[in-house]
């Protein structure tokens, strides 16, 4: 390993859900890396918990968040540039619900850049926060830059190796964890009103609504499990559940349908890839199927103008009933329709950088422009001590959190993070230099930190 003490310029990319985040941020660490970075890409709960040892440099968060607050003063006090964008921000529900849980003004103040994913977000934060509409950049995001012709060849085996596992089948993805949440039914009110989104009985009676709709959803895609299992008798069924679900509620709903298993390993790009249709309800799966060119069906066995999310719904052919699902998704299959005769382009106001330089090329050229620190491993540690108490302190605030909601926290997080190893990140930066002819001075190595990796360009 080369001499991490040398004073370097850093860019810390933390990952939160590893089959989300895995692939997409290891692009852009390539992409940073060829403009001079050293990056370090892992574990985010192990980058927080170790943070005090860190190198102070760029960090690149996932949201704006409430909860972010406390966080990014930490970090810019420490000396560190803060940036994030917000990994829920092309599929959403109303503006302002939006706006009033993922979008903080007090945490938009301490960033330097924030990315959006289209014009689509940028317009509805500069709506709510105008003063901040300068560091805003409506320049997509890496996870969509992977949808592109020229990488899905990264997925294709794998999407091979699903049909060869499960023959022809059926992608049903699912996220609705406000109702159907892995820490349980009142997990998502108890989160809110720890996040401030609930302050008021209106407030409440808001969240409260949303909950009901999606439970609604929930049950309505389960009571139609048992149809789709008669209806495609040669097709396997894969239900998919978002990250955050309780999976087990799911396993229960498709007890005794021999063709239906529910499954959540790998990055969801090769499922969709390989799937006859794609099945989903205000998933950003559906984007992704839309982009991808896979068949895809919206089933909405309940709709509300207020909580339904457009754009999903909007790229895909809808579906109100169990019979109506049935019929469209074998319409979807035979050809006998394709996506809907009205979206044209609607997705490009969503979804910056379909062509022309990646997201990850232009977020990598704006953190290039930005006057981040040097630092090394072990620079200034007199003064690094003396921040330790209150960067542990506020680093371990969500393992407190998780210790008082029980063990079954652990589990959660193993779920959303089940680890990764150097070979695995060294795999990623060999398929993205055999698609892409770049990275080739790329490499990776082990850190001293609990899944962490440095990300960085051969001198």
């Amino acid at each position: 390993m080369s001499d991490l003490s040398k004073p370097r310029r850093w860019l810390l990319l933390p990952i939160e859900t590893k089959a989300r985040e895995f692939h997409a941020k290891t692009l852009l660490a390539a992409a940073a890396a060829e403009r001079g970075f050293d990056v370090l890409l892992g574990d985010q709960n192990a980058i927080l918990a170790q943070l005090a040892h860190l190198p102070v440099g760029i960090y690149v968060d996932k949201s704006i968040a409430r909860t972010k607050v406390a966080h990014f003063q930490l970090l810019r006090d420490a000396g560190y540039v803060v940036c994030a964008w917000c990994e829920e921000g092309v599929v959403y529900r109303d503006r302002d619900t939006y706006l009033h849980q993922r979008i903080a003004p007090e945490a938009m103040a301490q960033v330097d850049r924030f990315f959006a994913w289209g014009q689509n977000q940028a317009d509805d934060i500069a709506f709510k926060l105008p003063d901040a509409a300068g560091k805003i950049r409506a320049i997509g995001n890496p996870r969509f830059d992977l949808l592109r012709p020229e990488f899905r060849a990264i997925f294709a085996d794998e999407a091979k190796a699903h049909q060869s596992q499960h023959g022809r089948y059926l992608l049903i993805n699912t996220n609705f964890s406000r109702f159907n949440h892995f820490l349980g039914q009142d997990f998502w009110i108890k989160a809110q009103r720890q996040r401030g989104g609930i302050k008021t009985a209106a407030d409440q009676a808001a969240v409260q609504h949303w909950i009901d709709f999606i439970g609604k959803i929930f049950h309505g895609f389960a009571h139609a499990l048992p149809d789709l299992s008669r209806a495609f008798p040669d097709h396997t069924i894969i239900l998919r559940p978002h990250p955050s679900e309780d999976h087990g509620a799911w396993g229960e709903a498709a007890a005794g349908l021999g063709n239906v298993q529910v499954l959540h390993h790998g990055n969801v790009i090769p499922w969709i890839l390989g799937a006859d249709c794609v099945l989903q309800n205000s998933c950003t799966t559906g984007v992704e199927a839309h982009v991808l060119g896979v068949p895809v069906a919206a089933y909405r066995p309940a709709t509300d103008a207020v909580v339904d999310s457009h754009l999903p719904n909007l790229l895909s052919r809808n579906a109100y009933s169990p019979d109506e699902l049935i019929e469209t998704v074998s319409a979807l299959m035979t050809g006998r329709m394709g996506p809907p005769d009205d979206v044209g382009d609607k997705a490009g106001h969503y979804l910056a950088a379909a062509t022309g330089s990646l997201a990850a090329d232009r977020i990598a050229d704006e953190l290039a422009a930005l006057d981040g620190p040097k630092a090394g491993f072990a620079q200034d540690p007199l003064p690094r001590i003396g921040r330790l108490g209150t960067r542990v302190a506020t680093a371990l605030r969500p393992r407190i959190r998780r210790l008082v909601r029980g063990g079954r926290a652990a589990d959660y997080a193993n779920q959303k993070f089940p680890g990764m190893d150097v070979d695995e990140v060294r795999g990623v930066l060999a398929q993205l230099q055999s698609v892409s002819g770049r990275f080739s001075d790329v490499g990776a190595a082990d850190l001293p930190l609990h899944h962490c990796f440095h990300i960085s360009k051969s001198s």
